[in-house]
């Protein structure tokens, strides 16, 4: 498994397709989605409330954001490069 650094801003600069694109969108929705339902948990339950603990939480949430867009389960990828596709063809 190769572990990327989350804080990676400039591989977004890299993204030379609409299907790359789509792919690191839905990663970053997926990974904003799961510290918002984290959020929701009591403050501290599972590992404290350390900085190092949120760091790590924050990670574990962005290698889990990454392996359900890999597994393309939610179809938001999909989604979106449609709409792509439809916008092109319609503004054409």
């Amino acid at each position: 498994m190769k572990v990327e650094a989350y804080w990676d801003i400039a591989k977004l600069s890299q993204i030379k397709s609409s299907q790359m694109a789509t792919k690191a969108f839905e990663e970053e929705f997926v990974h904003m989605f799961l510290k918002e339902v984290r959020k929701t948990l009591p403050q501290g339950m599972l590992l404290g409330n350390s900085f190092s603990s949120k760091m790590y939480l924050d990670m574990v949430d962005m290698q889990l954001a990454k392996a359900i867009s890999d597994s393309d389960a939610l179809g938001i990828k999909e989604y979106i490069e449609a709409a792509l596709k439809a916008y092109e063809k319609n503004s054409k």
